[in-house]
């Protein structure tokens, strides 16, 4: 199943939210590392799909 980019926004943003819940709950020290880390993938991740939405409005036009 392809997924849109911005479905991909979605669910990024979704486990990105889903993460910092688990984060605050978090009582292992490694346990807090992965999740930051997972945290910061994520966001990176975002990133570049809205980066991608902002040049495809751009040549859109």
């Amino acid at each position: 199943m392809e997924l849109t980019v911005r479905h991909h926004i979605e669910n990024l943003e979704r486990r990105i939210q889903q993460l910092g819940t688990e984060l605050m709950n978090a009582r292992d020290h490694s346990r807090l590392n992965d999740l930051e880390t997972e945290i910061r993938v994520a966001n990176l991740a975002l990133e570049h799909y809205r980066e991608a939405l902002r040049l495809e409005s751009t040549l859109g036009k």
